[in-house]
């Protein structure tokens, strides 16, 4: 697997391209240090996956999304920025990135993060979902009566779901309540199968979609 990290910054593109070596010893780095670096790296050779900073200077907005979304369709892009702006989030999933990761976050969150989009998944941050969680109010079921389709879970699944929400892996789930994994994987299954989606991400974005905030799971 080939990253191509675009930062600006040459102490965080540099120290960010070691952690991920850290974290994937067997893959390939690029760096860039604009987008027209980034343009001219991606049309010299292939590349996974993009780990791009939005402010950078002589970026117009997205711009540089879209383009290296172009140049590249093939490569899953993911923004990695210091800023948690709901709305520049929103914007950014809808205008191609397939994840949104901060500069705050820890390894294992990247690790978990970065696995989900080259599954082909889309990573959501768990600030967001939360934020439309509380937005949305709710309790236990979410909002409304027998069509809601949480209404359909039951207390286990909820939990699953709740901690599915922060972006958990299974692992981290089956740890936290005290599951075996292959338990947590049966969960989700049920719980996709329910809330009729394809995979965990649109399954965390239709529940805080229906205003639901997940109460702290009890073992």
């Amino acid at each position: 697997m080939r990253i191509l990290v675009v930062d600006d910054h040459t102490l965080f593109r540099r120290g960010f391209s070691l952690l991920l070596q850290r974290l994937y010893p067997e893959i390939e780095i690029e760096e860039a240090s604009d987008v027209a670096s980034a343009l001219e790296a991606v049309r010299r050779i292939s590349v996974d996956l993009v780990l791009l900073d939005l402010a950078m200077p002589g970026m117009d907005g997205f711009s540089g999304l879209e383009q290296l979304r172009d140049a590249s369709p093939g490569a899953a892009i993911v923004i990695v920025s210091a800023i948690s702006d709901s709305d520049r989030i929103r914007e950014a999933l809808e205008r191609g990135a397939r994840g949104y990761v901060l500069k705050t976050i820890n390894d294992a969150a990247l690790k978990h993060a970065l696995s989900l989009v080259m599954s082909g998944e889309t990573y959501v941050p768990a600030e967001l979902l939360q934020e439309r969680a509380l937005k949305g109010g709710g309790g236990p079921a979410g909002k409304g009566g027998p069509e809601n389709p949480l209404a359909h879970l039951t207390d286990r699944q909820r939990d699953v779901l709740g901690l599915l929400m922060t972006g958990q892996s299974n692992k981290e789930i089956a740890r936290d309540l005290g599951l075996l994994e292959s338990t947590v994987k049966a969960h989700i299954k049920v719980i996709l199968n329910k809330l009729s989606v394809a995979n965990r991400t649109q399954a965390a974005m239709v529940a805080a979609g229906l205003g639901w905030h997940p109460a702290r799971p009890v073992h």
